[in-house]
């Protein structure tokens, strides 16, 4: 074992192809270690100790190239009076299979695109990490993220490691993962119940480009139970902007001839104006009648 240092070691292989941004691999890095440091946190506060903060840092003990091969420790000096030297690898495997949990419910909200945002167990941050430790795998075709836990002998080397867990994930399925856990954080944003349920609302002023859950459209509503005007619109989930975006595409539908079933918070200016709609569910789609 070298000194100081876990003989159970977390290695991280981003075999991926095109080069790596620095900021990239260090937010990639720094996910993790904050996941960790949570998982360990939690881990140390049911036994009943208390731990400070230098109890629960990962430190890179080996790094290589040929892609991205690093490997992450404990340091012993400091956790060796809470854990024994079995502790390390359970708690490195409990927090690789818990991560590995949270990538597979991500992974199934970006290939669905659906997420209930009561349903979500995760916080924001952590959503946050779970993207940017995938990032560098989602970004790159054809490469794959292994993340494994490997048990050193006396002798510390590769030869005598033991790989006790290992989980992989392809650029496509990180890719989905990644888009799931930012819906996740998207919809955790605007968790509180909507201002105004199942109202009616039709476009005024629709725009070339798809809907979208923020910054600048020129996509506009009308939601004649909260307000006359016309105002911005925008859709929090995924799934209904791909709605709404082929409702205005299909060359049958005449987008200023439908209506929709919305649940909508409204965003108000310091006068308590109506400002901008926040699409939180769109649950019907409704044809005008023909004039006679």
């Amino acid at each position: 074992m070298s000194s100081g240092m876990s003989e159970a070691r977390i290695q991280i292989h981003l075999d991926v192809h095109n080069p790596i941004e620095l900021m990239d691999l260090t937010l990639s890095f720094q996910a993790l270690a904050f996941q960790y440091r949570k998982h360990l946190v939690d881990h140390v506060r049911s036994s009943g100790a208390k731990p400070s903060d230098e109890d629960v840092k990962l430190y890179i003990t080996n790094i290589e190239s040929n892609c991205i091969l690093a490997e992450l420790g404990s340091a012993v000096n400091i956790l060796g009076s809470l854990f024994s030297v079995m502790d390390y690898v359970n708690i490195f495997v409990d927090f690789v299979k818990n991560l590995d949990k949270s990538i597979s419910y991500f992974r199934a909200i970006g290939e669905s695109g659906e997420v209930d945002p009561k349903n979500v167990g995760y916080s924001k941050a952590e959503c946050g990490r779970v993207a940017d430790l995938l990032d560098i795998a989602a970004k790159n075709t054809d490469g794959n993220l292994n993340i494994s836990v490997l048990e050193y002998d006396e002798k510390h080397t590769k030869a005598t490691s033991k790989v006790t867990l290992k989980v992989s994930y392809s650029s496509d399925e990180a890719y989905q993962a990644k888009k799931g856990a930012l819906l996740a954080q998207k919809a955790l944003e605007y968790k509180g119940e909507a201002d105004y349920k199942s109202v009616l609302m039709y476009f005024y002023q629709t725009n070339i480009d798809d809907p979208k859950s923020g910054g600048q459209t020129g996509d506009k509503a009308v939601i004649k139970t909260i307000s006359d005007n016309p105002l911005s619109v925008y859709f929090v989930s995924e799934l209904d902007q791909q709605k709404i975006a082929y409702t205005l595409s299909d060359p049958e539908n005449n987008p200023f001839k439908l209506s929709y079933i919305v649940d909508v918070n409204v965003e108000t200016d310091r006068n308590d104006k109506p400002r901008a709609y926040r699409i939180l569910n769109v649950s019907d789609t409704i044809e005008d009648d023909d004039e006679s």
